[in-house]
């Protein structure tokens, strides 16, 4: 603001002053253009003369301003770095502190767990010597059993007894159970053939009921039929028998009136040619 106020007043100094000719000579007017266009022209000169000179004040200033923005930028990439450079080590820092606690906590929990195994072992060495003693009277109760029984001169071998006769009763438990097993086995299976079989007497059973009721079926529509073929054959041979009789009458009458008549009737077998022959007869008769 200053540089710019003070150029505007230099220019209001350096321009001519302006002359009231308005009751002066055209020449004089003339000459006044021409003072006024020289002092114009030199307040000009000196105008772009103050005008380089200014620009080359700013030019330095400008420089000046560009040297000091590479000398800022350098130090904000110095800075840059060096903040890089603390968050790196601070990140090394942060993960030895991290890597420190956390062997530090697997040391702890490494020492607790040795504690409890230490707590553990002697509590396993007490249960051993609570073992120790009670199996301790064993042993003397076996050095008891040598002193009275010739058959055994060591503890050793009267325990290889112990231990011959306890796999022997293993083996026997072992076998019984096996044979349990089997005998059980055994009854589930009879127990299950014996249903089978039983389901199948009783299929067997409902199947010949059923026989049985149909058979008597059978019998009996077998003696209705028995009963009706043999009215049957009551009435085919009465109806036979009869028609013996017919066919014999009809013969008998039909000689009869074969002999009398006068018209030489040939011999029929026929019963219905015989009536027609007998029936002509009477007409014959009758006329």
């Amino acid at each position: 603001m200053d540089d710019g106020e003070g150029a505007n007043q230099s220019r209001t100094k350096m321009l001519p002053q302006t002359l009231v000719l308005d009751h002066v000579s055209p020449a004089t007017r003339l000459l006044e253009k021409r003072r006024q266009m020289f002092e114009v022209q030199e307040a000009l000169e000196a105008q772009k003369q103050e005008f380089n000179r200014k620009e080359e004040v700013f030019k330095r200033r400008e420089e000046a301003l560009k040297l000091k923005d590479l000398e800022l930028q350098e130090s904000l990439i110095r800075f840059s770095k060096f903040l890089q450079e603390n968050d790196s080590k601070r990140a090394r820092a942060e993960k030895k502190a991290a890597d420190e606690i956390k062997a530090r906590l697997a040391k702890e929990k490494e020492i607790e767990g040795l504690t409890q195994q230490l707590e553990e072992l002697r509590a396993e060495k007490e249960r051993m010597h609570e073992v120790l003693e009670k199996n301790m009277r064993y042993q003397r109760y076996l050095e008891g059993v040598l002193e009275v029984a010739d058959e055994y001169q060591e503890a050793g071998d009267l325990l290889a007894r112990h231990a011959t006769l306890r796999a022997t009763n293993a083996d026997l438990k072992d076998h019984q159970r096996k044979c349990s097993e089997l005998a059980e086995s055994i009854r589930a299976e009879l127990a299950l053939y014996v249903k089978h079989k039983t389901d199948e007497i009783l299929a067997l059973n409902n199947v010949l009921a059923r026989a049985k009721k149909e058979l008597e079926g059978c019998e009996g529509d077998a003696l209705v039929q028995e009963s009706r073929k043999d009215a049957s054959l009551a009435v085919a041979s009465a109806k036979t028998l009869e028609y013996g009789q017919v066919v014999l009458s009809t013969d008998n009458i039909f000689s009869r009136c074969r002999a009398r008549s006068k018209i030489g009737y040939p011999a029929e077998s026929n019963p219905l040619h015989q009536l027609d022959v007998v029936g002509n007869y009477v007409s014959d008769l009758a006329a």
